[in-house]
């Protein structure tokens, strides 16, 4: 199916605390050249213990329950400026829309966590930063302004689709927007086998870069709060 041409009006940059002050925008794209070479990405993470012997593990529904509440949280937040829920305005930042919707599942982030970069260091210092390039709902991703550059920017993975293709929410100068990002193939656009969109563009200035290629950093919050 031939991808849209629909432009996403969306810059990254949020003006106060939660973003950097280097602008970006989204747009949906047509097919790019070929590209030299993908950026390494890391292996893939491991278990994270024995299962029981039933098969099921609470953790890991634990864990799902939560993200499930988080991502609901940022979802109901599609398309707003405002991140004020249950009477309490969190800000207009992008890492408002991490503390709110990790608040409503109940792992709260300190308080002095106010901007990407601080949540990457508290992140980091948890353990609870993860390699591998498969995504699931309720991680957090960081992009920077700039391939391999430091975090300036925080979302939430709302779905993962199978062939690694994430949907991100995050908050943007017009109000929370949906943003595709994928890790495994972080420099393209679109699948070379199939066509389909795997990232969506972001403009940093005027140069073109795949969402996948500006990400810096995921961590799994649930559990480590």
């Amino acid at each position: 199916m031939t991808v849209s041409r629909l432009r996403l009006a969306c810059a990254l940059l949020i003006a106060g605390a939660g973003c950097s002050s280097a602008s970006l925008a989204a747009r949906r794209s047509l097919p790019p050249p070929p590209a030299s070479a993908d950026r390494a990405g890391a292996p893939e993470a491991g278990g994270a213990g024995p299962a029981h012997a039933t098969g099921r593990d609470p953790d890991a529904a634990s864990r799902n329950r939560e993200a499930r509440v988080a991502v609901e949280t940022a979802s109901s937040l599609v398309g707003r400026r405002s991140l004020t829920v249950g009477g309490v305005d969190w800000g207009a930042g992008c890492t408002a829309l991490v503390r709110v919707s990790m608040a409503r599942a109940g792992h709260p982030l300190p308080p002095a966590v106010t901007d990407a970069a601080g949540l990457h260091a508290w992140a980091e210092r948890r353990g609870a930063l993860r390699a591998g390039r498969r995504l699931e709902p309720g991680d957090v991703v960081f992009l920077a302004d700039r391939p391999g550059g430091a975090p300036a920017h925080a979302g939430l993975v709302a779905r993962a689709d199978p062939d690694g293709t994430a949907v991100v929410l995050h908050r943007v100068a017009r109000g929370v927007a949906r943003i595709r990002l994928n890790l495994a193939w972080p420099t393209r656009t679109n699948d070379p086998a199939t066509g389909r969109l795997v990232n969506d563009t972001l403009y940093v200035g005027r140069q073109a870069v795949p969402a996948g290629n500006l990400v810096v950093g995921v961590a799994d919050l649930f559990g480590r709060s």
